[in-house]
Parts: C-alpha cells; sequence; structure tokens
C-alpha cells in the first residue's frame, strides 16, 4: 500500500506537467529565457520540501511569473518549467544569480521518478568542474531526450534575509560560450572605462594633492568592487579570500564606498562642518560604525541560523543607509541655499544609482515589481552614467575654480594697487609735513638759539648754549634724511637713476663700503614704476644695513634691449645665515614682493657663501605705433 503513494504522486506530477504548457526547443535554437506561461514558483515554498515528489501538484499552487522572485519574505523557493525536444540534446540551464547558499535542480520525462542533475550545488562551486564551464552564475547541463517532455524542478535556498530572485534562461551549449564572451567584455570594458577613471583621478592627486580626489578614487573602487563581486564574480577567487564573496560581506564595499561619497559630495559643493566635536565635523562615521555593526551582526546570526536576528540587523543597516542619505541631502540643501550649480550635476550624477538602489533593494526584492534587466546590467548602466555626469560635473567644476581664481587675482591686484597708492600717498604726505612744519620748526629754534648769544650774561651759559647747535643741526640733518627717504626731492625730475644715486650715495662710508653703477643707455618708465623699483632698492639697502653684516655692498643698473636689470648684491652672511634662529619673512620684504607684482617685475633671491644677490627685472613697457 506504502509503494502506491510514490506512484499516485508521479502520476499527479506528470498530470501537472500535461497540463502546464511546454516550451517547444527548435533544431536552430540560441537562448531563451523562460516567461509566463512556461515557468512557475510555488506560491508558499516549505523549507521542510527537500524533494519534488512531495510538491503540490495543483496548479493553484503555482504561480506563473516572468522571472523567479520571492523578495525577502521567503529563503526557500520552488520553479518549475516543462520544455520538450525533438531530437536528442543538451541544453544549459543558466539560472542568473550568484547568491544561493544551497541549488537542487531535478529532471523527469512522463511518469520517471525524478532525477537529481550534477551540478554546481552552492555559490562557491560556480567556478569548478561541477558546472560545463567554469561561470560567474549557476549553470547545469540537462539531457533532453527526443520526442519527450521534459520537467525541469529547480529548488534554492539564500540566507534568512537576502532576496530571492533570478532569471531561469536555456541555453545551445555554442551559442552560451559566444555570449559568455560578450559578457565578459562587457564587464572588460566596465573595468576599462573606470581604471581610465581612476588613472586620471590618481594623476590629478599627485599634481594637486588635495583629498577630494582620494576620496572620489574610493568611492569609484568601492561601487566597482562591489558591482563585481555581487555579479558573481567572487566565484574566481581562491579560497582563502572566500571570506570577501558573500552576500552579506560586499555590504563592506558598499559601505565605505557610500561613507567616501558623502564625504566627497562634502568638499565638491565645498561645505563645511559646523562644530568642532569629531561626531559633527565628521557625520559620516555614524552610519558607517552602524552598518558595520549590523552586517557583523548579520554575519554572527547567519553562522547560528537566528534568522530573527539577521532580519533585525538587515533593519539596522537599511538604517545605517537612510542616515548616508540625510547627511548627504543636508549637504545638498546646504549647497542649494549657497547657489552652487554644481549640486545639481551632483544630483543628476547621483539620482541614477538611487534610482537602481531604490528600485532594486525596496521594490524587485520585496516582490512588488518584477526585474526588466538583470541586476548588474542595471547597475552598471547606473555606474557609468553616475561616472560620465559626475566626470563632466568635475570639469565644470574645474572651470569654476579657474574663473573664481581669476576673479579673485584681479581683486587681488586692484587691492595692491590701491594699497601702493596709499602707501605712497600717505608718504608723500607725511614727508610734505615733515619738511613743511617740522623742518620749518626746527630752523625757527635754530635762529631763536642763534639770537640768545647777544644775551648771555657769562661764558658758561655760552658754553651750554653751544651744545644745543649741533644737536639742532642734526635733527635738522636727519629730518631731511627721513623726508628724503619718504620722497625724494623732485623724483619725477630727475628720475630713477639719479634718485638711486643720489640714495648709494648718501650712505655712510662705514662700516659698509657702497658702490654705484650704471650700464646702458638709460630709457625713462612710468614714474609709477620708477618709483616703486626705487622703494625696493631702498628697501634692500635697509636689510643689508641691518641683516647682512657685509663689508661691500653694489647697486647696479643694467640697461638692456628690453628690459631693465637692478641687481643688489653684499659679501654678507649669505647661507650661514640658516645657522641663525629662523625668522618669518619680514613686511619689507613682503611689500617688495608685492611692489614687484603689481608693476609686472620679476624679483629673484640668490644666497650663497659669497652673500646674497637680489636681481629685479623690469620689462620696458610695450609701444604701439
Amino acid at each position: 500500500m506504502k509503494t502506491r503513494w510514490p506512484l499516485a504522486c508521479f502520476l499527479l506530477l506528470a498530470a501537472n506537467g500535461m497540463g502546464q504548457t511546454a516550451y517547444k526547443i527548435q533544431t536552430d535554437f540560441r537562448t531563451v529565457t523562460l516567461r509566463n506561461p512556461f515557468l512557475l514558483q510555488l506560491r508558499q515554498p516549505v523549507q521542510a520540501i527537500q524533494s519534488p515528489s512531495a510538491l503540490p501538484a495543483e496548479l493553484a499552487q503555482w504561480e506563473p511569473v516572468e522571472s523567479i522572485n520571492y523578495g525577502r519574505l521567503h529563503y526557500v523557493g520552488w520553479a518549475r518549467f516543462t520544455v520538450r525536444s525533438e531530437s536528442a540534446r543538451t541544453v544549459w540551464l543558466e539560472l542568473t544569480t550568484h547568491f544561493l547558499d544551497s541549488l537542487s535542480v531535478w529532471t523527469a520525462q512522463g511518469t520517471t521518478p525524478p532525477v537529481p542533475v550534477r551540478g554546481p550545488a552552492t555559490y562557491r562551486q560556480q567556478a569548478t568542474h561541477l558546472a560545463p564551464v567554469n561561470h560567474h552564475y549557476f549553470l547545469h547541463a540537462l539531457n533532453l531526450p527526443a520526442h519527450q517532455t521534459t520537467t525541469v524542478w529547480v529548488r534554492g535556498q539564500v540566507i534568512p534575509g537576502d532576496a530571492m530572485k533570478f532569471d531561469v534562461r536555456l541555453w545551445a551549449p555554442r551559442y552560451f560560450l559566444t555570449a559568455q564572451q560578450r559578457d565578459i567584455w562587457g564587464w572588460a570594458i566596465f573595468a576599462g572605462i573606470v581604471l581610465s577613471i581612476l588613472g586620471g583621478v590618481l594623476i590629478a592627486f599627485f599634481f594637486y594633492q588635495r583629498t577630494v580626489y582620494l576620496l572620489y578614487a574610493c568611492y569609484v573602487i568601492c561601487l566597482s568592487a562591489y558591482a563585481l563581486l555581487n555579479d558573481g564574480w567572487g566565484a574566481f577567487l581562491p579560497d582563502s579570500l572566500a571570506g570577501f564573496d558573500s552576500i552579506t560581506s560586499i555590504v563592506h564595499w558598499l559601505n565605505i564606498g557610500f561613507g567616501a561619497f558623502c564625504l566627497f559630495s562634502r568638499r565638491f559643493l565645498r561645505v563645511s562642518g559646523q562644530q568642532n566635536r569629531s561626531v559633527y565635523r565628521w557625520p559620516e562615521l555614524l552610519p558607517m560604525l552602524i552598518i558595520a555593526g549590523a552586517t557583523f551582526l548579520a554575519q554572527w546570526a547567519q553562522r547560528q541560523e537566528q534568522e530573527y536576528i539577521v532580519k533585525t540587523a538587515y533593519v539596522i543597516g537599511y538604517a545605517g543607509f537612510a542616515g548616508y542619505g540625510l547627511i548627504w541631502l543636508r549637504y545638498v540643501v546646504e549647497a542649494v541655499k549657497r547657489q552652487n550649480h554644481l549640486v545639481w550635476l551632483l544630483i543628476g550624477a547621483v539620482s541614477t544609482l538611487l534610482i537602481f538602489f531604490a528600485v532594486n533593494s525596496f521594490l524587485i526584492n520585496l516582490g512588488v515589481m518584477r526585474n526588466p534587466l538583470p541586476d548588474m546590467v542595471a547597475l552598471r548602466i547606473a555606474l557609468l552614467a553616475e561616472l560620465t555626469i559626475l566626470s563632466a560635473g568635475w570639469l565644470y567644476r574645474r572651470k569654476l575654480v579657474q574663473l573664481a581664481r581669476q576673479q579673485l587675482e584681479i581683486q587681488n591686484r586692484t587691492l595692491q594697487a590701491a594699497l601702493i597708492q596709499t602707501q605712497e600717498s600717505e608718504r608723500q604726505r607725511i614727508a610734505a609735513d615733515l619738511h613743511d612744519d617740522l623742518g620749518g620748526t626746527l630752523a625757527t629754534l635754530r635762529r631763536r638759539i642763534s639770537d640768545l648769544y647777544q644775551y648771555l650774561p657769562n661764558a658758561l651759559m655760552t658754553e651750554q648754549i653751544d651744545l644745543l647747535v649741533p644737536l639742532t643741526q642734526k635733527s635738522s640733518d636727519d629730518l631731511r634724511r627721513i623726508a628724503h627717504n619718504l620722497m625724494p626731492p623732485e623724483f619725477s625730475r630727475i628720475g630713477l637713476r639719479h634718485a638711486l644715486e643720489q640714495l648709494v650715495g648718501s650712505q655712510p662710508a662705514h662700516p659698509i663700503q657702497f658702490s654705484f653703477v650704471v650700464s646702458g643707455t638709460e630709457q625713462k618708465l612710468p614714474l609709477d614704476t620708477e618709483l616703486n623699483a626705487y622703494r625696493i632698492v631702498s628697501e634692500l639697502i635697509h636689510n643689508i644695513h641691518k641683516h647682512a653684516r657685509a663689508n661691500r655692498a653694489a647697486i647696479q643698473l643694467l640697461y638692456l634691449d628690453n628690459r631693465l636689470s637692478i641687481t643688489v648684491d653684499d659679501d654678507g652672511v649669505g647661507n650661514q645665515a640658516d645657522s641663525l634662529p629662523h625668522q618669518p619673512a619680514g613686511i619689507g620684504l613682503k611689500n617688495n614682493h608685492l611692489r614687484a607684482e603689481y608693476i609686472g617685475a620679476t624679483l629673484w633671491h640668490h644666497v650663497s657663501e659669497a652673500g646674497t644677490l637680489v636681481i629685479l627685472e623690469i620689462p620696458y613697457p610695450s609701444t604701439t605705433e
């Protein structure tokens, strides 16, 4: 009696198979992706069912589908389809997924019992001898007899919390190999584009040394690794690296990639932190730690077969990714408020990837909608679209930065001109005030002292007055020298050459001996240029007195064909000053560079053991006919 139950079950299955439409394989068939009504999935799969003989036979228990998709509601699923071949042949069954924790395939003809099909049973066996050829998806060889209908059952199981979804395809072997080559070339092109982008980013980092380039490179590497591993190419990794090839471990790549992208977005949009505390300065750390912790928790719970904890960890992980979204949204809102046009490029780039993850993670994985494209084809399209838009945005950002720098340079030149003109106006005012007011007062004081001699009653008072005369004379000389340094008298008439000659001639003969040399035919420069050149040389002479410890110094004016070259050299301490305590550049040196830049000149310093040489190169103004 007991032996009749399996026979009755097989008869019911055979009758059920006869009731289901069979896909007829043509003689010249290449491939077919099974669609409704050829593909059926069990509506309510039970984990305890381990064999097709225990499956329900009623068609009402089976749902016609375009692809197998249980979402995250079930981690065990059954699929069934029926094919008929008019000739004996071998076809290859491809299930377009990598992450099945276990897989079993059976075939049966008519009322014969289901027979297991030899092939890869876990995702780590896809690139082994168990498959007809090494492949990153599950691949089985099905032997179809001539003029018979064959029913195929597929039982798949994923780790708790993961999504059960895949397409079912039948291939003629030679056409599969051709399609596999196209798939490999597609990934090779994708990898080539990614490597080209990484090469350009790393070259930019080498030249500019900006952290934003490394963050972008990290994002591209992590998302590309996620795409490759999620598409099953981890099956080709050696067993020592098998830890990278699991549905939960690849989340680490996604986690790091999203964190790097948030940091990249902050710098790309020039959004700064608002607080000093690290949790506010680096808000990306919080979701990164949450996702990492949830991933490790899910891996532990999977080993312990704790389904509830696994699902809880998945919920926590989704909350962490939502945190990334909120942080990124805050950066976007701040950039929009500052009217940063780069934000729209960033939104356009990210929208393609966000749509993919939103649709794939929430709609397809939950079984709400079917997947019109394989996951990784859609991900590759989304990634390439995003990287293309980001690259265009990067070029646009570089253009904006260059324009901003040009505007800043124009503003700096305007401020420099205003500063120098203000300095010259103040110098002229102070020189005039010293000469007219204090100079006149000292002259009056000298005359009054001279007038006192006729009223002095004795020789002692005369001697005391005599002591005041040289002091007043020295005060007058110092005043004249200071006023001369502030604004040489009649500078606009005598010009740069004679003003410098007077300046050098007024230097004391000891302890430094100054010399002045002129070579070439003198050419007049604009008054503003000559005056700033005079200020630079005057500051250099002051520095020689103060710092050089020199015995000799020379100032040379060389009127060349296209420029005036002024050299100031001394035989002072030179590079021996390196042994002295380091001191920052003084205001005078900074003003020299500022004045040189203002008049379009080049200021060049050379320090050696023999002393210091400074060369000021002033190009002649261009003349128009």
